[in-house]
């Protein structure tokens, strides 16, 4: 990818930084790295003639390139995933506004582990999402993005002029 600036270097950055808090054990901070992800690269993403990221950039996001191993009890849904999202950054809790709204969005609670936990039968509106997993299914679907802004011009031609508004981390001399 042509990138004189080095501003792709951000998208690597904060993925590096989602990954170093999981090997550290630091689960809450990881969790809220990974919605930033989310967030940062469906802005990226959204359509040319969108000024500000929305709820449905982020869902097509997540419905587009976020995938859990096909052993998994639970698939994610853009409309669980932004729910999730929401409750976690604004509330540090597992419910929004957007539950009551829509019974069918289906709340997550999360551990540390890597399985999902869902038994639909049992608690259709409840998913103890295995943290491990999640961030590493967030970390794919941001290398699976990066490789489709590789071969897709015109997502690259919406993705970089939009790069330099990204979070950029300066070295500061000791």
């Amino acid at each position: 990818m042509t990138d004189p600036e080095g501003n792709w270097k951000s998208i690597i950055d904060l993925v590096s930084e989602l990954k170093r808090c999981d090997e550290c054990g630091i689960t809450t901070a990881a969790l809220a790295m990974a919605y930033i992800c989310i967030d940062t690269i469906a802005n990226l993403a959204r359509p040319i003639n969108k000024s500000k990221v929305t709820r449905a950039d982020f869902k097509e996001f997540v419905d587009t390139y976020i995938k859990a191993h096909p052993d998994q009890p639970y698939q994610y849904r853009g409309k669980d995933v932004y729910a999730a999202r929401c409750a976690f950054l604004h509330t540090y809790g597992s419910e929004t506004e957007l539950h009551t709204e829509d019974p069918d969005t289906i709340k997550f609670a999360y551990h540390n582990g890597g399985k999902h936990q869902y038994s639909p039968s049992l608690q259709p509106s409840l998913v103890l999402i295995g943290a491990k997993s999640f961030i590493n299914d967030v970390v794919i679907a941001v290398e699976l993005f990066l490789k489709h802004c590789q071969s897709d011009v015109s997502l690259r031609q919406r993705v970089e002029p939009r790069l330099a508004s990204v979070l950029q981390i300066m070295p500061y001399p000791a």
